[in-house]
This record gives structure tokens, C-alpha cells and sequence, in this order.
């Protein structure tokens, strides 16, 4: 008898769906382990996405950014142990854009 660890791949990847699925899984994992490590920065930081292998972080403020830039290997080493299937070039940290009022 299948399990469903074994069933739902093959159902995702019929429906074409799997490549999203192992994204999302991968920034939730991400900002988990981002608000774990840094807890005094859990509102300054947010996963932004994961797209052709390019996990991209973005922070509020420099302090922010410096501290996440820190983390950078251990999380790369944690992905790498918690979703092996996934293939990640670089974690991009970035600064979040702040939206301009009209002027």
C-alpha cells in the first residue's frame, strides 16, 4: 500500500503543481527557521520567494539585513538537510523598498 508521502508527489506533479508546492514548503520553512534564529528581528524579516533556485529574503532595516546576512550558512545548511529534493543556488538578502507616498 502507497503512503502518501509517496502518493502526493506523483498527484502534484500530474496536476503540475509540485514545483509550487516545494517552493512554498521552502519559504516556510525559511521564515520559521528565520523567526527561531532571530527572534528580536521576527517583524523586520520576511521571506519573499523562491524562483529558479533563488530564495530571496527581504529586510526592513539595515540591522535587519546585516544580522540575516550572518545567517545565511546555517539556514543554506538547514534547507539543504530539511528539503534535499530542492535545488537552491543562493539566498539573496535584500532590502524591502519602501512605498512613496503621492507627492
Amino acid at each position: 500500500m502507497d503512503s502518501l508521502r509517496s502518493i502526493l508527489p506523483k498527484v502534484l506533479r500530474k496536476r503540475g503543481l509540485h514545483a509550487h508546492a516545494v517552493a512554498s514548503m521552502v519559504t516556510f520553512r525559511s521564515e520559521q527557521w528565520l523567526r527561531e534564529s532571530l527572534p528580536r528581528l521576527r517583524d523586520a524579516i520576511a521571506v519573499h520567494e523562491l524562483s529558479d533556485a533563488v530564495l530571496t529574503i527581504e529586510c526592513e532595516n539595515g540591522i535587519a539585513l546585516q544580522e540575516c546576512r550572518f545567517q545565511i550558512p546555517a539556514l543554506a545548511a538547514y534547507l539543504s538537510r530539511e528539503c534535499p529534493e530542492t535545488l537552491l543556488r543562493e539566498i539573496r538578502v535584500i532590502r524591502r523598498s519602501r512605498k512613496r507616498p503621492n507627492a
